[in-house]
Formats: C-alpha cells, structure tokens, sequence
C-alpha cells in the first residue's frame, strides 16, 4: 500500500496498529506451539513480527480492492455479461439457471 499522499499521523496510526496486531498473531503462533516470548531471541521474534505485518498489510490491499468492486457493482455487471454469454436472458441478473420447473415432475 503506498502511503506517501497521507499524513505522518495517519501512516505512523496505521503502522502502530498493524504493528500490535502483528505482535498478537505471533504470541497466539508462539502459544499454539507451546512456546513463550522467552524461549526465542530478540532477532527472531522482530523478524517473525516483520512477517505477519507484510501478511497483514497484503489483506487490507486485496480486501481494499474487493470492497471497492463491490462498491462499484462490478461484479454485478460481470455476472450479467457471462449469463448473456450462454444465452441465458432471463437469469441474467439474477445469476440463476433459469429454467427452475424443468427438474420437477409433477
């Protein structure tokens, strides 16, 4: 994610907030793997909190994007797209396989 057009208070707010969650993550990781904050180094436990940080950060980017298509109703519009595609008119908007009575026997 690129900061640079935010303020210093917003990006140093953001990175303490992931930073904290980092570090959860990792102590629930060291307590499912019956360890304590003691039984790793100082190096080891900064460089396993650098990684779930990267995680984290990852997740906000994809789901940034997935909130803003479903925002903009863009895979609404793929959906229509792909059911006109197989010729499917009436389903389109809705995503179904359109006949419905077909299967039943009455």
């Amino acid at each position: 994610m690129d900061f640079m057009k935010y303020p210093k208070w917003v990006k140093g707010k953001y990175d303490k907030k992931v930073r904290g969650q980092a570090f959860k993550k990792v102590k629930y990781d060291l307590n499912k793997a019956n360890k304590s904050l003691d039984d790793i180094s100082d190096t080891k436990l900064e460089s396993m909190v650098a990684h779930k940080e990267v995680e984290i950060k990852a997740g906000h980017k994809t789901k940034g994007y997935k909130y803003a298509l479903s925002l903009t109703s863009i895979p609404l519009v793929i959906n229509v797209v792909k059911n006109l595609r197989r010729g499917d008119r009436w389903s389109a908007l809705w995503g179904g396989s359109g006949g419905d009575d077909d299967d039943i026997d009455v």
